[in-house]
């Protein structure tokens, strides 16, 4: 918003930003979180200030618990609230909109797990978004429910399979934003997910306080990892920043060669990072053998170019020239082809450009990522870390590349995954693309790229799941051994079984 020599005597205690201008920059750019500035505009220079309520704040993690209450953004299917970041900054948030009866379940649960009889205290798990049911916080899940513990799965009721695993797993799994959720919550001693701790809140980006101040005040925050964070360099960009109020206690790694990323490039500790690998990996290394014939393509999250614009070299134009790809060559008519969206990406789409998403919508793949995965041959990606699941399952890796400059660009640093411990083909021009993967559908993994992918996953014997599962007891009863110790012992118990 603009402003006089005279209005600026009004505006200095009042302004407005129309939400209608939120908005549109949100759809313009699609960023969640905007901070707010105040720029005053000189002939010769612009001064630009950080807007807080207090010019003099610094970190702190009470900040994480401010926020304002959501306004709805009229018939534009959103919601708006403001809040910190960690140093006091005011920042917009865009968001979904929930239903008042989430809110009146979470503080009646609340209420009564205060009052609570049984003070029993539980160990929830739970993936991305809390969607799903197919990665390591499952399969730690299930071994921790056999084994007899107090132990609760969130998951969204709409999923495909809610029904059947409640059949299977009873009380231990419960719908995400039901009541019996959140009072599990309430008394949680461990939280022990596939992605950051914020995913369990009662939407992605939310102004929840109760959950907030519950997470806050938990020291057993387990990051079991939503793939290995060997691809892009996640690192610079903040996702392990120890000063983030939430950031988890202990993290899960795959190998020595993880471990000392973020020994190098985090404030964790060697006690805080578990060299016992991703459990969710078992289920493929069981697969190696299996039968595979379908192909894959799925590329990671993009959101600097994730616009419903259909731009040459864009997020989208990748996709729709592979869906054109497979309808033209006539070397995929009797293949099961599966075009896979980013999570983050499929959201928008339906969200902001349904138009588009309708269009191609029975284009794209529909169920669980894993199952894709397991039966593939070939697996076509660029910086996801699914590259590291699928050729752990047996299948050909294709890194598909030629946005390689601008994303590290974009990401702000150099992708860890460089060609020199690349475990697959690469490739730079989409025209390469239908060649290298005939190549890779009747041929085998190649014994150089098994020896370059055991240097990144040493974890991969099949027992991740124990060896996970025994490590994080020892952290939740402190038992006499020392976690050192214990990291040692699977470090190299999984060396010698990958050796052999």
């Amino acid at each position: 918003m603009k402003t006089g020599k005279i209005s600026i005597f009004i505006h200095t205690y009042w302004s407005f930003i129309p939400m209608k201008e939120i908005y549109k920059h949100y759809v313009t750019t699609s960023e969640i979180n905007t901070p707010i500035f105040i720029k005053l505009s000189h002939a010769d220079h612009d001064y630009w200030y950080n807007f807080k309520s207090d010019s003099k704040h610094k970190y702190n993690k009470n900040h994480y618990l401010y926020n304002t209450r959501s306004y709805r953004l009229g018939q534009m299917n959103s919601e708006l609230f403001i809040r910190k970041s960690i140093t006091g900054q005011y920042v917009i948030v865009l968001t979904s909109i929930m239903s008042k009866s989430i809110i009146i379940k979470e503080r009646f649960a609340y209420l009564i797990s205060l009052f609570s009889l049984n003070k029993k205290k539980y160990d929830i798990y739970f993936e991305k978004f809390s969607a799903g049911a197919a990665e390591s916080a499952f399969e730690l899940f299930k071994y921790a429910f056999k084994m007899g513990d107090s132990c609760v799965y969130i998951l969204e009721k709409g999923h495909p399979e809610f029904k059947n695993l409640k059949q299977q797993y009873g009380k231990a799994l419960v719908g995400k934003n039901s009541f019996i959720a959140f009072y599990h919550i309430f008394l949680a001693r461990s939280f022990q997910s596939s992605d950051l701790v914020g995913h369990i809140q009662r939407r992605l980006y939310d102004n929840d306080y109760l959950i907030k101040k519950k997470v806050l005040s938990t020291d057993k925050k387990i990051m079991l990892q939503h793939g290995p964070c060997m691809a892009t360099n996640i690192f610079e960009r903040g996702y392990f920043n120890r000063k983030v109020p939430i950031a988890p206690d202990y993290m899960l790694v795959n190998s020595n060669f993880e471990k000392n990323l973020f020994l190098k490039n985090t404030g964790y500790t060697e006690k805080e990072l578990m060299v016992t690998g991703l459990p969710n990996i078992d289920l493929y290394v069981k697969e190696q053998q299996s039968e595979k014939n379908q192909i894959t393509f799925m590329l990671t999250w993009r959101p600097w170019d994730l616009t419903g614009s259909i731009e040459v070299g864009s997020y989208l134009d990748r996709y729709f020239s592979f869906l054109e790809l497979i309808r033209e060559e006539k070397f995929y008519k009797d293949k099961k082809i599966n075009v896979i969206l980013h999570p983050k990406s499929r959201i928008i789409l339906q969200e902001q450009f349904p138009d588009i998403y309708e269009k191609y919508e029975e284009s794209f793949f529909e169920g669980d990522i894993k199952d894709a995965l397991l039966s593939s041959k070939v697996v076509i990606s660029d910086y996801s870390s699914i590259t590291f699941y699928a050729f752990a399952g047996g299948s050909n890796i294709i890194f598909y590349w030629e946005d390689k400059a601008l994303a590290e660009v974009e990401y702000g640093a150099p992708n860890i995954l460089q060609k020199e411990i690349a475990f697959g083909s690469i490739v730079e021009r989409f025209k390469d693309l239908h060649s290298e993967i005939v190549y890779n559908y009747n041929n085998p993994q190649s014994p150089f790229h098994i020896a370059q992918f055991s240097k990144l996953m040493e974890c991969t014997s099949g027992h991740n799941t124990k060896n996970t599962y025994d490590y994080i007891q020892n952290i939740i009863f402190q038992n006499e051994h020392n976690p050192l110790e214990e990291e040692s012992a699977f470090s190299i118990s999984e060396k010698q079984s990958s050796a052999s």
